[in-house]
C-alpha cells in the first residue's frame, strides 16, 4: 500500500498496544500451543486457536463492560475451553490458566515497526501516548518486557490503560480522558490501532481522526484510512 500522510493539524497520536505495537496474536498462539500440547485436546492447532480467540473476545469484552473481573474472565475462558475438566474451584481454574499464561508472556514481542513509528511521531512534534484496553498490571508488564517502556519514557509518552482510566474503548470517555492527559482536544488527535470497533469507529465517534492498522489484510474494504504496517504512516 502507498504511504499514508496524517493530517497536518494534528497535535497528538494515540497508539493501541495489542496487535498494534505488540504482537498479541502471535504470543497468544505460542502460549496456547505450548499449553495445549500437554492437555491431549482434539482438533488442529488452527481450530484450537480459533476456539481460544473466540472465547477471549467474548469474555474479555464482558470484563471491559464491567460484567466480570479480570480474573473472572480468565476463569470463564479456561472453563469453556476445557469443559471436560472440573474447574469449578477458582484455584483450579487459575492454576490451569497459568499454564497458558506462562507461554503467552514468554512470547511477548514488539513489532519491528513499533519503535520507529513512535520516534517518528514524536520527532514530528506530536504528543504521543499508548491507549489500551486491559489490566494495568499486565499491560505495563508487556511494555516493560518488550523493551518499549524505556522509549516511551524518553518520549514522555504515557501508557493509559482502561482499568485505571475507568473507561474502555470504544467508550467516548476513554479517548477524551487520554487526550486530556496529553492536553489536547479530541479533534486534534489521531487514534492508530488494529480494531475497527475500538480504534476506528469508537475514536471517530469521539471526535478523533483514526487510522486502521490492518497487518493481516482482513479489512480491505475499510477505505483509504488503512495501512498494513506502521512504517506506512507519514508524520509531518
Amino acid at each position: 500500500m502507498a504511504p499514508l500522510a496524517v493530517p497536518d493539524d494534528l497535535a497528538a497520536v494515540l497508539f493501541d498496544l495489542d496487535d498494534t505495537l505488540v504482537d498479541h496474536r502471535g504470543a497468544s498462539r505460542a502460549g496456547l500451543e505450548s499449553w495445549a500440547a500437554g492437555l491431549g485436546l482434539g482438533g488442529t492447532s488452527d481450530e484450537l486457536a480459533a476456539r481460544w480467540t473466540a472465547l477471549e473476545m467474548r469474555h474479555f469484552s464482558a470484563y471491559q463492560r464491567g460484567e466480570t473481573t479480570f480474573a473472572g474472565q480468565r476463569r470463564a475462558r479456561v472453563r469453556a475451553f476445557l469443559p471436560h475438566l472440573d474447574l469449578r474451584d477458582d484455584t483450579l481454574a487459575d492454576a490451569e490458566f497459568a499454564g497458558y499464561l506462562a507461554g503467552y508472556e514468554r512470547a511477548w514481542r514488539a513489532f519491528g515497526d513499533a519503535a520507529d513509528a513512535l520516534r517518528r511521531a514524536s520527532a514530528a512534534g506530536l504528543r504521543v501516548a499508548v491507549l489500551t484496553n486491559g489490566d494495568e498490571r499486565q499491560q505495563r508488564a508487556k511494555v516493560e518486557r518488550t523493551g518499549l517502556a524505556r522509549l516511551l519514557d524518553a518520549l514522555g509518552a504515557p501508557v493509559l490503560v482502561s482499568s485505571t482510566l475507568r473507561a474502555a474503548k470504544p467508550d467516548p470517555r476513554a479517548y477524551a480522558l487520554a487526550c486530556g492527559r496529553l492536553g489536547v482536544p479530541t479533534g486534534a488527535a489521531l487514534m492508530v490501532g488494529d480494531s475497527v470497533a475500538n480504534d476506528v469507529v469508537g475514536a471517530r465517534s469521539a471526535g478523533l481522526a483514526a487510522v486502521l492498522l490492518d497487518r493481516y489484510d482482513e479489512h480491505p474494504r475499510r477505505g483509504p484510512q488503512r495501512v498494513r504496517t506502521l512504517a506506512d504512516l507519514r508524520f509531518g
